[in-house]
């Protein structure tokens, strides 16, 4: 194993320690508090990351729908080329955002506002890169999703406007199987900034884990610019109370 998988193995192990935490912590009180969700994935890419966090609805929200909290951490690392020297960078950061969620029936989804701070550390030093060091932005995101019969479509996208980085996602799924609790289909998403721009397309399933949780694994092509083509593996995992 490489020093840098070495590192993202103990980054991952990291992520997933906050997960369990945070789960244990909100099962206790799930009868008082019905409007929370746990989220919790990474990514084997190019840029390999990790991350955990949490929704939790603000007094008034109904069903899952109205204004709402949400936070997450997240880890991880990669590498590149600046001119003959290879340079290993690592980030650790998080978000906060205000959210709105709306819909009912077949169709939900959410906007937001929020700022994020990201620290990356650069292993020899590159003065020309403006991601070194911490830098903190306003961010916005969307995501949501729409069933109709056993077809779903689902998105997710981000935005910050001080590093002018990007990242989106939608995936088309078909429900397997009788038990409605499996579903397969294709993802595609994308993320950049104004320096590179990077995309990954690949078959995604889907696995129901009782009523409130899901447990999500796709893997595929991935691509970009002034790189060659490699495999990914993503995995994702939320649970609401």
């Amino acid at each position: 194993m490489t020093a840098h998988r070495r590192r993202f193995a103990s980054k991952t192990l990291f992520a997933a320690a906050l997960l369990i935490l945070g789960a244990a912590g909100w099962t206790g009180s799930a009868a008082a508090q019905s409007d929370v969700t746990i989220f919790a994935g990474g990514k084997l890419d190019v840029a390999d990351s990790a991350y955990a966090g949490a929704t939790v609805g603000l007094p008034g929200s109904v069903d899952g729908k109205g204004w709402a909290v949400r936070g997450a951490v997240y880890t991880g690392g990669y590498d590149y080329r600046s001119g003959p020297t290879t340079i290993d960078a690592d980030f650790t950061g998080g978000q906060a955002e205000l959210i709105y969620r709306y819909g009912s029936g077949p169709t939900w989804g959410s906007v937001g506002v929020g700022y994020r701070y990201v620290d990356t550390d650069l292993s020899p030093a590159d003065p020309g890169n403006r991601r070194d060091g911490g830098e903190g932005e306003v961010m916005v995101s969307l995501d949501g999703g729409h069933v109709a019969g056993p077809w779903r479509v689902d998105w997710y996208g981000s935005y910050g406007f001080q590093l002018d980085d990007y990242d989106a996602l939608v995936s088309l799924t078909h429900t397997v199987g009788a038990s409605g609790r499996l579903r397969a289909g294709l993802e595609i998403a994308t993320d950049g900034d104004s320096n590179y721009s990077a995309y990954h397309v690949g078959p995604v399933l889907g696995v129901k884990i009782g009523e409130e949780a899901e447990f999500q694994i796709s893997a595929g092509l991935s691509d970009g610019d002034d790189r060659d083509s490699d495999g990914y593996v993503r995995v994702g995992f939320y649970r609401s109370f």
